[in-house]
């Protein structure tokens, strides 16, 4: 296994420093490729058991291989300037979990890299937030001859975040090192969703489509007015759940949910929320729910990464197992200074509840 994972890195490295050197002039292109590898250690919920030896057996970890093309700013926007000239693109990823008896997982994600600190010329810190699908994770079952899914689906979502320092080796080369952390479930929409969270190093090179001008000078940004916002939304989705842990008797049913806040938009990269939900689960254990919560958006200019915490105070559900305590985290787009759409994951611990789509209105007042 580790010896084939390193000859598909090896063959990715060698594309993404090929590919732009045939097909892309290199004084104008804001355009790169980055290739990386992460050993990927299992934490929290381990989804897999294998029983094909007399001994159960649980993988450790999902080593991982990306690919990923990805876009300069070029500071002709002043959020550009905010986040001091951060990228984003679009990413591929192969796991291998184990042998034979599982399947190959594979990713398909959107990033965005923003370099928050710069110790040096040559040295950036950096923090990568994705988001995406996933699929195929797949282990084979003795008993049946077949392979199961692994997630409960075998579409999932993705969430990642890592931490990483990067060094600018030359003009078109850079080496990024760090730590990633990323979580994959189908977000409640089949049952069993056992959701795999997954922690370790993360190593990657990146190659320029053109040659990297730095120093570059980043403009001081226009003067922050803090101000208060209300907002308000409403957000939906399918949700599926499993009696007595019989995959036999299960209920599917679609989830609603309203929410109102009131936000604090306190400095140019963060808001803080306080606020409410009510929910309705159509499912035959659901019922009706309301819950304060907190939470905080850090804003990417039209995009906010949301994470909340809440508490339900009314739970009417009647499964015996429902957690009162739920978070809630994803992405936020807002396509004017009053509307906004949303796309999200409702969690209870390391599980997923459902996922939900949504829109709202908000505004703001100094």
């Amino acid at each position: 296994m580790a010896a084939g994972l390193s000859y598909r890195l090896a063959c990715a490295l060698a594309i993404a420093l090929a590919i732009p050197r045939g097909t892309f002039a290199q004084d104008a292109s804001p355009w790169f490729t980055r290739a990386g590898f992460a050993p990927a250690y299992v934490v929290s919920n381990n989804p897999f058991l294998l029983t094909a030896s007399p001994v159960e057996q649980q993988i450790g970890a999902v080593p991982s291989m990306t690919l990923e093309i990805g876009r300069q700013t070029d500071g002709s926007q002043a959020w550009h300037h905010a986040y001091g000239l951060p990228s984003y693109g679009f990413g591929v990823s192969i796991a291998s979990p184990g042998s034979g008896t599982v399947s190959r997982p594979i990713d398909a994600y959107t990033f965005f890299s923003w370099p928050f600190a710069q110790p040096s010329e040559r040295v950036q810190i950096t923090t990568d937030f994705g988001m995406g699908l996933s699929w195929n994770w797949k282990a084979f079952n003795p008993a049946t001859r077949s392979y199961d899914q692994v997630l409960g689906s075998n579409l999932n979502a993705r969430i990642d975040w890592g931490f990483y320092l990067r060094y600018i080796m030359t003009p078109q080369t850079s080496l990024y090192t760090g730590v990633d952390y990323t979580h994959r479930s189908n977000g409640g929409m089949r049952q069993p969703d056992f959701g795999i969270n997954v922690f370790g190093p993360s190593v990657a090179v990146r190659h320029n489509f053109a040659p990297e001008h730095f120093p570059v000078a980043i403009l001081e940004p226009p003067p922050f007015h803090p101000a208060w916002e209300f907002v308000v939304g409403g957000a939906g989705g399918i949700k599926n759940v499993m009696f007595d842990g019989n995959p036999d008797l299960r209920s599917t049913g679609a989830a609603f949910d309203a929410t109102a806040a009131l936000q604090r938009h306190f400095y140019r990269f963060g808001k803080l929320a306080a606020g409410a939900d009510v929910t309705h689960d159509g499912t035959a254990a659901g019922g009706l729910a309301v819950a304060p919560y907190a939470g905080y958006e850090h804003v990417i200019g039209r995009f906010g990464a949301i994470v909340q915490v809440g508490y339900k105070i009314v739970n009417n559900s009647d499964d015996p197992d429902a957690s009162r305590l739920y978070e809630r985290y994803g992405w936020r787009y807002h396509f004017n200074d009053h509307y906004w759409s949303e796309f999200a994951i409702r969690g209870n611990g390391h599980r997923a509840d459902f996922l939900e789509v949504g829109a709202g209105y908000r505004t703001a007042w100094r």
